[in-house]
Formats: structure tokens, sequence, C-alpha cells
């Protein structure tokens, strides 16, 4: 058994100890307490007045933040009297973008294990008034404040991943990322993998960590798993080459703060780099302020990520990023970007540009985004190589779009983009987006910065085969696209591109149905954009994306009013 596999079967069983002891106390004070009520002349569950002594008892578990990684200011969170710990992130309030002068704020971001409903009492530093607001809206959560106390207060009872916006300031917030509780106490599976990292609580670096390279890499091999426990706190990146079934897994935080990210001098530490790999599968972890891109998929095949939580702020922070990509899901991601945050591309290979790259079946489900600076959801610039076909965005919430389009499709190489699908989606604050760059932007378009940056010059693709359909759009003035081809008039490649077969369907906007006199629709030239269909069936109930709940209403009356709270301490 090799060493590490050794160590981490002696801390599971440590944990086990633990967790058997704590059972065997929570029994015996059961019956106890079942043998003081019946003293008193009731039956547990007879329907007399303590019943409720037989209901489960809330829970909440917390991991402590390390020392050495910064805590957030803004504000302290309190959930039974017990102050909770907040990480600080950085934020940018910019919508224009720089190389490395960012405008950047602290917000906070809090974990959280939970069983049952827990009620958060939050006071901020600032003077609160009444227009706080819990998103997605879709969670149904209203913050109650005390405007004497200054405490904002709310209750969860699913797992998910909320924002707190203070008084109702998209820039002072503070992101709570509740999971279910672990009844494992964060123990890993590490069947079917040869080698193993256990990443344990504490913060881990290149100086106190020798499995950190000295230039901040962990390089990944074949058949491995990488465990983040809670807790643990690792300022690295993990990168893997012509790799087959790795995974990256745990409520652990990948932090990029400590990286430099300046564009002009060439600085960046993506955190999650992978490429020509099959079966990758990336879930349930944190990376707070990637000093580049977060997570790059390079010609990667038959692969996941799943439940991602990722906030960026800096120069180029997309969020997931699929380069010539080929069955791929993405489930339940949070990600608030500083640039596109789910992007689809074709590259070329950088080993032989002449070879292009391929995309095929990729999936984006039930994921929560916040574009502070470019497309929320994107397909191009990059469109190297002719296949690109399959791509599906199914019950997505956009909290916000501070800028360019929430669903775009910019193809500016040769890709034939085939059978494209928007569906279910919610657009909780899309007022800049519409009223510049539109909620809907979809062009074949020559890029004088993108077209020929990566391999010689190509003809100039196509599209065909776009729906749009069951989008409520809660907060913009306007439903604006912008759709359309081109003439390509460049010297050898002179033709007519279009974008064809595009079909917008039951759309909400504010509340109400708008008609397509109503929308603003702008073709880039009557006779670049074929087949457009717009439908509003009135049968048809807008709901826009669900929320997703973790737990079911008849699990959840199993709990009474009790709850405890566990504050794990940090190593």
């Amino acid at each position: 058994m090799p060493q590490s596999i050794e160590l981490l079967f002696i801390f599971k069983v440590m944990k086990n100890f633990k967790k058997i002891l704590i059972s065997i106390l929570v029994i015996c004070f059961s019956i106890f307490s079942m043998a003081a009520g019946c003293a008193e002349g009731g039956t547990p569950g007879d329907g007399g007045d303590d019943v409720t002594g037989t209901a489960k008892t809330n829970r909440v578990r917390v991991y402590d933040i390390p020392e050495g990684v910064e805590r957030y200011s803004g504000a302290e969170v309190y959930i039974n009297g017990e102050e909770i710990p907040v990480y600080s992130v950085m934020v940018n309030t910019s919508q224009s973008w720089t190389a490395n002068n960012y405008r950047r704020v602290q917000n906070g971001v809090c974990l959280l294990e939970l069983d049952g409903t827990a009620t958060v009492t939050v006071r901020p530093q600032t003077e609160i008034n009444y227009s706080s607001v819990v998103r997605p809206l879709s969670a149904k959560i209203t913050p109650i404040a005390n405007i004497e106390e200054n405490e904002l207060t709310f209750t969860f009872s699913s797992a998910g991943e909320y924002v707190l916006e203070i008084n109702g300031e998209a820039y002072d917030a503070i992101h709570f990322f509740v999971s279910d509780y672990d009844e494992s106490d964060g123990a890993a599976d590490i069947s079917g993998y040869k080698n193993v990292m256990v990443f344990e609580a504490g913060l881990h670096t290149a100086e106190n960590d020798e499995r950190i390279s000295d230039n901040n890499v962990v390089t990944l091999s074949s058949d491995t798993l990488v465990y983040l426990e809670d807790g643990a706190v690792v300022r690295a990146k993990f990168s893997a080459n012509n790799a087959e079934n790795i995974m990256i897994a745990g409520r652990g935080v990948i932090d990029g703060s400590a990286f430099e990210r300046d564009a002009n001098a060439g600085t960046v530490t993506v955190p999650l780099e992978f490429n020509y790999c099959s079966n990758v599968i990336l879930k349930q972890f944190f990376v707070l302020d990637p000093a580049g891109w977060c997570v790059n998929f390079y010609f990667i095949e038959d692969s996941k990520i799943d439940d991602v939580k990722i906030i960026s702020s800096r120069s180029n922070g997309d969020g997931i990023s699929l380069q010539s990509c080929k069955n791929i899901e993405v489930d339940g991601c949070f990600v608030r970007s500083w640039d596109d945050s789910l992007v689809v591309k074709n590259y070329p290979r950088w080993d032989d540009r002449t070879v292009y790259g391929e995309t095929e079946n990729i999936t984006f489900t039930n994921c929560t985004v916040w574009t502070d600076l470019a497309q929320s959801m994107e397909l191009g610039y990059e469109t190297v190589g002719e296949k690109f076909e399959n791509i599906t965005f199914d019950n997505i919430t956009v909290l916000h779009a501070m800028n360019l389009a929430v669903m775009s499709i910019h193809n500016a190489n040769n890709a034939e983009i085939k059978n494209v699908v928007w569906r279910n989606i919610t657009v909780e604050d899309g007022r800049n987006a519409a009223d510049g760059a539109g909620i809907i932007d979809f062009r074949v378009l020559y890029s004088p910065t993108w077209s020929d940056q990566h391999t010689d010059p190509t003809p100039l693709g196509n599209v065909d085969g776009v729906t749009v359909e069951n989008v409520n759009v809660i907060s913009a003035r306007r439903f604006t696209a912008v759709m359309g081809g081109c003439y390509d008039s460049r010297i050898g490649f002179e033709s007519n591109r279009y974008v064809d077969n595009v079909t917008v369907k039951n759309i909400a906007l504010a509340g109400g149905r708008p008609t397509e006199e109503e929308c603003s629709f702008t073709s880039t030239g009557e006779e670049y954009l074929r087949n457009f269909t717009f439908v509003q069936d009135e049968s048809f109930t807008v709901t826009g994306a669900s929320f997703v709940s973790s737990r079911t209403d008849e699990y959840l009356s199993q709990f009474g009013d009790d709850i405890a709270v566990e504050i794990v301490s940090a190593k």
C-alpha cells in the first residue's frame, strides 16, 4: 500500500473514531431525554407537548480559516450566536479591461455545511437600509433588516450558491456557498486511483509543501486523485498533459491571490490547466482570485466539472474555458468572472498550428453566473476549426451581466457552428447588457484582434441552428439582440457568411411578454440573417431557470428549532 494511502487510511480511522464517539454521546443524550419525557407522563411521538423532543437538530459545520489567509472585514456573520469565519475575496468594479491597473474591492465568502435549516445574522460595518437582497431570486430568500441593531437576518434550508448584496449594492456582497452536511467528515473515496494527494486543512504553499514546485505547480499524472479537505487552502496551480483518469475533489480552496497577474508583463498563473487529457473530473472545490483564466480545458474529452465555485477579478479572468473539447459536462457551478464566464472556443494545436480544433457535445446545466466585464455565455471569438456543434446551456441563472452580452456567438474564423441551444435562462440584472451589446449577440465577423492571432488567416464560417427559449429577463428596459453574418471582403476570401435558422421562443421581460415589435432585434444586414423566427406561445408560462433545492419539504419537516453549530479549528 503506497504511503499516501496508508496515511489517508489512518486519517480516516481517526476521523471515524471521533464521529463514533460523538454519535455515542448523542445517543446517550437522546435516551436520557426520552426517559425524562416518560417520567413526566408523556410518550415521545404520541402527540403530547414533548413531540418536538424527537425532532432532529439542525446542524451547521464550518471550517476555520487558516492563519495567513485574509479574512473579510466588511461584516460579521453569526449562526445561533456563533461567529462564522468569512474569507476575503477581491472583485473588480470596472467594466473596462486593463492589463494590471485594477479597480478592486473586498467582498466576502462564507463556506457552510448544512443539514436542516439555519438562520444567518449579518452585521455589516456600513449602515444598512431596507434594500438588501439575496440572490438568486428564485431561492425566495428575503433578508430582514433590523435598522436599530444594524443587522440582516435570513434563513437557508438547501445547499446552493447565494449572494447577499448589502443595501442592494452589487459590489458590497457576501457569497454564501452552502453544501449539504458531509456525514463522512470529509474523508475521501480513493478507489480507482493509483496516486492520491490529500491536502489537509491548513495553508499549503511552495514553501511548506514539497508537492508544490518552486514555480507553484502541482503536476498530475494519469490515475491521480487530488483531495482538498475542508479547511485546506492551496496556493498553487494544478496541471496535467497527455493524461487520463484524474480527479480534483473536496471542499477546499485554491487561492490565487498571492500570484501576480500582469498582462503587459505576461505574468499569469492559471490554477487549473489541462491539455490533451481525458476523463478529468473537477468537483466541489472553490477557486478564489485566479491570476488569469481559472479553468482551462484544451483538447479535453469525456470529462466533467461539477459544483465548482469561482470568483475572479483580474485581466483575462475567464471562469470555465473549453477549447477544442468533446463530451464535456459542466453542472451546478458558480462563476463570477472579470471576463467571460462560461466559454467555448476552437484553437489549433500549439505544436502544429495547421491542425485545427474540434468542439462537440458540450453541456452547461444548473449553473449560476455573475459577469462583471465580458460575456456571460460565449462561443468564440477564437473558432479555428470547422467542427463546432451541439452546445447546450440549460437552467442557467445570470445574477448580473454588467457590460456585454448574456448569450453570444462570435464566429471569427472558419468554424461551422451548428445546433446551439439556450434553454431555461434567467437574467436577474441585464440592464447594462441590454443597453450595450445586447441580451443576444450572434454574429459571424472578422476580428482584427482575434481572427489571425493563433493561426494563418482562415475563411469565415457560418452559424446554423440556434434556439433560445424560456428566457426570463427580470431587470432590463428592453430585450435586445444583434444577429447576422457579413460579406467577407478580404482578398482571397470574398464570400457571404450567414447566421441561419435562429428561433427565439417564449421570453419574458420585467414580468411582461413583449412582442417582436416591442423587442429590439438588429440585423447586421437582412441578406446575412436568414430564417429568423420569433414565437410567443401565450399558453406557455415563462419561468426561466429554476432553483434546484437539495432538500424536500418532507425531509425538512423532521427538524425542530434547535441548531448545533460546529466550527472546526484551523491547523
